[in-house]
């Protein structure tokens, strides 16, 4: 049991239990992750992607959410990377770093892919550095959806073409939603990602209530962005949160491009280009203990107080 030193309130904290879709023992590895990736970030503009599985995919990710998972990340990517390959838009090789997302406010089955691309990538000699042409435009946007949407079903054909078949034929026909956002420097767009890379669906805060037949959480409308509130029974709850536990020994963060861990030279390469010398990084400061910000007033000021021998009180 923590105390706050200056609001008063009081705070539980279980034992970890070091499973990776727990919300309690994510937020050590989310801080760590977002401390590496903000000290990797480039001196250039950085761009947020967003790309969102079509309804009429759901089932099928669903019941393949191993092989949807792995078809999303790769052909997310290389419909960019295709794209970025045209002399007319970049003509170079970029990177990227992508974050698997399935649940929407509510943890209900909303599979989509974010990617935080910088601004550049090198020429296919890989001597020199093509930056974006603005801070706000990197590729368009209706391009990367229509060759996403034809990379992921010529991938599905070819290796599940019974999972194929069964999916509706207007989803091909139709438009995919893909999104893309100035994301400045990255720093925002990383601690934003923080939040999914090593939790799942739904955090601590939000339960106002579990009881043995119900469980009321908190969620912001994306239409008012107003907080309000849902109940679900607990079969529902569970239903809805286990569906988002990723299967055994799938990765939710992928590398790509010179941005991946087997392609340090390349990387160095790129911060040769841009730097033009070698910089040495100076220790960035260290930061409080993620454990001890209090949830009522967010502040770091959280002290142990006891060790209870069960549960907290209800």
């Amino acid at each position: 049991m923590y105390a706050c030193t200056d609001c008063k309130g009081h705070d539980y904290a279980y034992h970890s239990c070091h499973h990776r879709a727990c919300p309690r023992c994510g937020g050590q590895g989310a801080a760590a992750w977002t401390q590496a990736q903000e000290e990797k970030l480039l001196p250039v503009p950085y761009y947020f992607w967003t790309f969102t599985m079509p309804d009429t995919l759901r089932a099928a990710f669903a019941a393949r959410p191993d092989l949807l998972a792995d078809l999303l990340f790769a052909e997310a990517f290389g419909a960019l990377q295709q794209i970025a390959h045209r002399k007319n838009t970049l003509g170079a090789d970029i990177a990227a770093v992508a974050v698997l997302h399935t649940w929407g406010r509510q943890m209900q089955h909303h599979p989509h892919l974010h990617l935080i691309v910088p601004g550049g990538g090198l020429t296919e000699d890989g001597t020199r550095w093509r930056a974006s042409r603005s801070p706000e435009w990197l590729l368009p946007v209706k391009a990367v959806a229509a060759a996403f949407k034809e990379r992921f079903e010529e991938a599905l054909r070819a290796c599940e073409p019974g999972l194929h078949a069964a999916v509706p034929d207007r989803t091909w026909r139709a438009d995919w939603n893909v999104d893309v956002k100035a994301a400045g420097a990255g720093v925002q767009v990383v601690r934003y990602l923080a939040r999914y890379v090593k939790r799942t669906a739904i955090s601590d805060e939000r339960i106002i209530e579990a009881t043995e037949e119900a469980v009321r959480f908190s969620y912001i409308d994306s239409a008012t962005d107003e907080r309000r509130e849902v109940t679900l029974s607990a079969d529902e709850f569970m239903r809805r949160y286990l569906q988002h536990v990723p299967p055994p020994g799938q990765h939710r963060v992928r590398y790509f491009g010179w941005l991946h861990p087997a392609a340090k030279l390349r990387r160095m390469k790129v911060e040769g280009l841009l730097s033009k010398v070698i910089v040495v990084r100076a220790n960035p400061p260290e930061r409080p203990d993620w454990s001890r910000c209090c949830p009522h007033c967010r502040n770091f000021a959280l002290v142990l107080v006891g060790i209870l021998p069960r549960g907290p009180p209800s």
